[in-house]
């Protein structure tokens, strides 16, 4: 089970909402509300520690990235070393005409590979030679045709939200 932290924010949103409903009228004067607010809970305090903790997420994400692409180009690395080193025992045991021999970890036998397709140019190719896709949709084509206004069946949009923006400075 994850651990889930709201760090008070949602009890000082109902506080501040509440205060809100106190002042009645008075609270369409957004300087007056926000004032209010800061001053009766600790509602910001609260947002603020739930942005230090949207940092520290984003900080493990970009060091877990990083971390991927390190141990992505380590392991490219390590596999494209174990080809070379069995080309190397491929090319010595053909060298030396051996086609098979027991060490003490591996039985190490030579064998004959059978021949691989190469495609030079697909353009080239006859079309008998290619697999029928199914349709795939084009979603960014059919969203333009919605916010046009065009009515198409098997679609619709959302009535959307709100969300938050984060700038940093």
């Amino acid at each position: 089970m994850t651990e889930h932290r709201d760090h008070g924010l949602n009890r000082q949103a109902v506080a501040a909402a509440e205060l809100l409903a106190a002042l009645g009228d008075d609270a369409q004067d957004d300087d007056l509300a926000h004032d209010m607010i800061e001053g009766e809970t600790d509602f910001f305090e609260a947002v603020e520690r739930v942005l230090s903790e949207i940092d520290e997420c984003e900080i493990m994400q970009a060091g877990i990235k990083d971390m991927q692409k390190r141990l992505s180009d380590r392991l490219a690395r390590v596999s494209g070393r174990a080809d070379r080193l069995r080309g190397l025992i491929d090319q010595a045991f053909q060298m030396a005409e051996i086609k098979s021999h027991k060490f003490a970890s591996a039985t190490i036998s030579t064998k004959t590979v059978p021949r691989k397709l190469i495609v030079t140019d697909e353009s080239q190719i006859p079309a008998r030679f290619y697999e029928p896709q199914p349709p795939k949709l084009d979603r960014k084509a059919l969203l333009d045709a919605m916010k046009a206004g065009e009515g198409v069946p098997g679609a619709d949009m959302s009535n959307g939200g709100t969300t938050i923006q984060i700038r940093r400075t």
